[in-house]
């Protein structure tokens, strides 16, 4: 007789004899073991669906051993190729991010100011005022005598030695380097009244054809004390706009102020024909400035300054102070001076406002502020520093430096230690130039580099023999006697042409242009795009958290699903089929006793 509620034969415990051992295995595959089966099935699922060239091959059914290696080896190949250029583009828009061509369209000279024209004598100190040559024979007398005990020979006076010290300071630098080491500001007031005046070294001036005989009062020339001594220049800015407040220089008003034109934004739009900095019309000499110069060779001193004797010249930007030792034109005595202009002016592209200054070789003007200048041009930037240098190593700056109140101005005792700190300068500024090729800058560094927007004037000059004592014998003008020993230069200025083409820096490779060739060359060695890196990312974020969530998904049903069978045996979360078939199945009828 069947006893339908007796157990099983080995007790309440017997199991459903489908599920096997390894099936029993209640830890089953650890979650780091499920894991990574789905980091396998996501790099597989990308293989089989990237647009990069030949990585399906990694993957493909059917496909060797073999055949897989030689896909890997050419694809790394292929991007060692396409990184090796990627590199060489990088190091060159790195380099060398700026050309410099032409404008596409040429520039009327009435767009830039005619150029600053200074005018500097050769004589510092006229001879009737006083005599430089005979006050350095007596005093070298004097000297000679004291060192061989004789006292007869009296020295100069205190006055004698006081401009005799002011006018060294402008003389050719071996001419006397004694004396004290620093001097007063009315040093400076010697030197202007030692030398020549405007009113007898302008004689005739002309500009757009006009005639103005005096042309100090007209407004025309301005003085200004440069390295050459007390200089006369037409057409720049004034004191105030050139100074800062700290600069002593800020404070000598003298000339016209300017009708709103600035170096980088050039002439209001507003702006009258007749503004200022004045600015030429047209080319030809109709359009520009005549200049007769006037000396007396009565007044040449051959000892200051040399055998050659006339007028140094140079043409600048309105917005520079002249350094008329460094670069001139000389306007001999008896001589015309033809002197034909053309513009040289160089901008700078918005587009490369983002870049350092040391990568695209200038400053706009917002980024490089000078103590002395309110106006940063490289030249000005250039004199500051050389003030600084020589304030350093002098204790003291020369007469025509930009400095503040408190700093003294060198002596002619100081003679030697300025030409030293000048040299020294060059020196060091090539060294800073060569340290900056490596990489290093130095907290001392000028670093002077070009202003972003430059003006400069390239000159042509001819000359010729000036006969203007026939020309005044032609118009029975009479020399008087107070004219005895005049000597006359002709100067004549203008523009060569009514347009002239500009110069303009540029992005050689910005930053489109960079990506663009790193795109092409990623897509011609591999395929990839930005999609494909976007397609990247989604693998390893969006779809294997979906992956790794859904697999888990899948791996609690089962559970469940076998623990309503009373079975705690964990299977393969990823064999659903057969976690299907064993949840679906009858259980086994127990076995009954007869």
């Amino acid at each position: 007789m069947l006893d339908s509620s007796s157990k099983p034969e080995g007790g309440a415990g017997r199991r459903n004899p489908r599920i096997s051992k390894k099936d029993r295995s209640v830890s089953g595959e650890s979650s780091v073991y499920q894991t990574a089966l789905t980091f396998k099935a996501s790099w597989k699922e990308y293989c089989n669906s990237t647009a990069i060239h030949g990585v399906r091959y990694f993957v493909e059914e059917g496909r060797t051993r073999f055949e897989r290696v030689f896909w890997v080896l050419s694809l790394a190949v292929s991007l060692l190729g396409c990184f090796y250029l990627i590199l060489k583009v990088y190091n060159k828009w790195d380099s060398s991010p700026v050309i410099v061509s032409f404008a596409e369209t040429s520039t009327p000279v009435w767009d830039v100011p005619f150029p600053a024209v200074s005018v500097c004598p050769e004589t510092k100190s006229r001879q009737r005022e006083f005599n430089y040559t005979d006050v350095f024979h007596r005093h070298g007398d004097f000297l000679r005598a004291q060192a061989g005990n004789d006292s007869t020979v009296s020295d100069i006076d205190d006055e004698e030695r006081y401009k005799f010290e002011a006018v060294s300071l402008i003389c050719d630098q071996h001419v006397f380097t004694e004396g004290n080491v620093t001097v007063t500001e009315g040093s400076m007031d010697a030197l202007k009244k030692l030398a020549p005046p405007m009113e007898e070294v302008i004689m005739v001036c002309k500009w757009q054809g006009g005639i103005l005989e005096n042309c100090s009062s007209s407004n025309l020339f301005t003085p200004v004390m440069s390295d050459e001594g007390l200089c006369y220049t037409f057409n720049m800015l004034s004191n105030p706009e050139l100074f800062t407040p700290s600069a002593v220089q800020y404070d000598e008003s003298e000339g016209r102020p300017s009708d709103g034109w600035t170096l980088e934004n050039g002439y209001p739009k507003d702006a009258d024909l007749e503004t200022f900095p004045r600015r030429a019309l047209g080319n030809g000499a109709k359009s520009g400035l005549f200049i007769l110069l006037r000396a007396y060779t009565q007044d040449c001193d051959y000892l200051c300054r040399g055998p050659v004797q006339g007028f140094k010249v140079l043409l600048h930007n309105p917005a520079e102070i002249p350094r008329i030792g460094q670069q001139y034109f000389r306007a001999p005595l008896n001589q015309e001076v033809v002197v034909v202009v053309k513009p040289s002016m160089m901008t700078t592209s918005d587009g490369l406002r983002d870049y350092e200054p040391s990568r695209r070789q200038c400053y706009f003007p917002s980024e490089r502020h000078l103590r002395y200048f309110k106006v940063y041009t490289q030249k000005n930037c250039e004199l500051e520093c050389s003030t600084n240098y020589t304030l350093k190593m002098c204790q003291c700056a020369a007469f025509y430096m930009p400095r503040s109140g408190d700093i003294p101005i060198c002596g002619s005792g100081s003679s030697n230690c300025l030409k030293n700190a000048t040299e020294s300068l060059v020196r060091h500024e090539i060294m800073r130039d060569l340290e900056r090729k490596d990489g290093r800058i130095a907290a001392d560094d000028c670093h002077c580099l070009p202003a972003c927007t430059s003006l400069e004037y390239d000159a042509q000059t001819s000359q010729a023999d000036f006969k203007w004592e026939n020309v005044f014998g032609v118009y029975r003008m009479n020399v008087s006697e107070a004219d005895e020993g005049m000597a006359m230069s002709r100067v004549s200025i203008y523009f060569k042409d009514t347009q002239f083409i500009t110069s303009r820096r540029s992005e050689l490779y910005g930053q489109t242009d960079f990506l663009a060739n790193c795109g092409g060359l990623l897509g011609l060695f591999s395929g990839f795009s930005l999609i494909s890196l976007i397609e990247i990312v989604y693998y390893l974020t969006i779809r294997l958290w979906c992956n790794v969530h859904r697999a888990h998904r899948k791996r609690t049903k089962a559970i469940a699903e076998l623990a309503a069978l009373g079975n705690v045996a964990l299977v393969d979360p990823f064999d659903v089929e057969k976690q299907q078939k064993l949840a679906s199945a009858p259980a086994l009828e127990p076995e009954h006793k007869i």
